[in-house]
């Protein structure tokens, strides 16, 4: 089974592989059980980077802040289901 900090492992090379250079904070966590298994629910925030040169100095920063849940698998290791809002 894995730690808590594997679970959060997983998650941020996960969310770095889908949104590349972004800062990621996790918040809290909780362990969990569903249908037989046991998953690491993840919450937290991110600040994704804006691609574009001239998007750092017309769009506000707050724009591309969001926070995040995702799930893994506590036994092993991948991701269930992640959702942004």
């Amino acid at each position: 089974m894995l730690t808590v900090d594997e679970a959060r492992n997983v998650a941020e090379v996960f969310l770095q592989d889908k949104y590349y250079n972004s800062k990621i904070h996790f918040l809290n966590n909780r362990l969990i059980t569903r249908n037989n298994a046991q998953i690491y629910e993840l919450h937290g925030a991110m600040n994704m980077r804006s691609h574009g040169v001239f998007d750092r100095f017309i769009i506000d920063k707050a724009a591309n802040k969001y926070l995040f849940r995702i799930e893994i698998d506590a036994k092993e290791g991948y991701v269930v289901n992640y959702e942004l809002t």
